[in-house]
């Protein structure tokens, strides 16, 4: 018997984040659900839909293109997706061991080279293409909803305008409790994040262009 066997099931490395083995010969476009910060040599890491538990931390050379491309804020990156490759010639200790690599993003109407450094002393240009995320129709709804609701949360020019639109979905947050867990919490985080920002932007002169209006409109879609 000739089943098709894909391979790249049995070559995936065990471990807690994703890893360039991971996309031998399969680039993947992920879709960002949050973003989480902690200590240590990977400070970052990038949680996406069904990533398994394995989330992408990405080098800093990487973190650099995420902050030409989307800007400052993680939180702003819930919503928005990425494709990632492995780059063969990504060298670590003087060995061409890979790594992961970003082809396209969202949210940007043109190519863009971003200048990195390549070694030391050295830098480069790496060349990102926009990507156009086409939504499934079979798209989980609760999948759906509550990236909507998060887009909605991190776009909100002020606090006041944040909390009556949270307060507007209370009933409609506290149901996505009960069919997914995991989406709640992630839309709550989502609140806990902006609400931060706020708090330092007031240590700020002047207001911000969100404060100012911009970038915020109302169900628009009629998604959240």
């Amino acid at each position: 018997m000739n089943d098709m066997i894909d391979m790249s099931r049995f070559t995936e490395a065990k471990s807690d984040q994703l890893n360039a083995d991971d996309l031998i010969g399969a680039p993947r476009t992920v879709t960002v659900t949050r973003v989480v910060g902690a200590e240590g040599d990977q400070p970052i890491a990038v949680h996406y839909e069904n990533d398994g538990g394995k989330p992408f931390k990405p080098c800093k050379t990487i973190r650099r293109v995420l902050l030409a491309i989307w800007g400052r804020y993680a939180n702003d990156y819930v919503g928005r997706s990425m494709t990632l490759y492995r780059d063969d010639g990504v060298q670590f200790g003087g060995l061409q061991v890979g790594g992961i690599r970003i082809s396209h993003m969202s949210h940007i109407d043109k190519e863009t080279v971003v200048v990195v450094a390549k070694s030391k002393g050295k830098k480069a240009g790496m060349k990102i293409l926009p990507l156009k995320v086409e939504q499934q129709q079979t798209e989980d709804p609760a999948a759906k909803w509550a990236r909507a609701y998060m887009a909605k949360v991190a776009s909100a020019p002020d606090v006041e305008r944040m909390d009556e639109y949270v307060a507007s979905k209370a009933d409609r947050l506290a149901s996505l409790k009960d069919a997914n867990a995991n989406l709640h919490s992630q839309c709550v985080a989502a609140v806990a994040t902006k609400r931060a920002r706020f708090e330092l932007e007031d240590h700020r002169e002047g207001p911000t262009d969100e404060q100012r209006g911009e970038g915020f409109t109302e169900d628009e879609d009629g998604e959240a």
